[in-house]
Formats: structure tokens, sequence, C-alpha cells
């Protein structure tokens, strides 16, 4: 994980190699009212259940 280089695409980039193919997703982090800019996925810190491209933020650490 990295950041990303231009802020209005995103917070960070996530990139790996699955298989020989690479795959880039890019998230951004914040609360409900964040925009979603160009990212793909949106983590934010004050819902409860996960909906579209919007992940809370406490499901990341039930993840190992």
């Amino acid at each position: 994980m990295e950041a990303v280089r231009n802020e209005a695409e995103g917070d960070f980039v996530i990139s790996r190699n699955a298989g020989g193919v690479p795959l880039q997703f890019k998230l951004e982090v914040g609360g409900a009212s964040k925009k979603i800019k160009s990212a793909d996925f949106v983590i934010r810190d004050d819902i409860d259940l996960p909906g579209g491209n919007a992940i809370p933020l406490w499901l990341l650490g039930m993840m190992r």
C-alpha cells in the first residue's frame, strides 16, 4: 500500500500481482460525507454496514 500521487484520485493505492495479472485498487479514507473522487472504495469511520463501494472502518479490524 502506498499513497496516491494525485490527491484528486484518492488517498492510497493497493497494488498486487495475482497470477501474472497486475491488480490495482484506489482507496479513499474518511467520514460519511467523504466524496468518493475516483477511488474504487471508500473506507468510512461512521457507518455500520458496508454498501456499494463503502466499507466501514471497523470491518478492516476483522480482517486477517
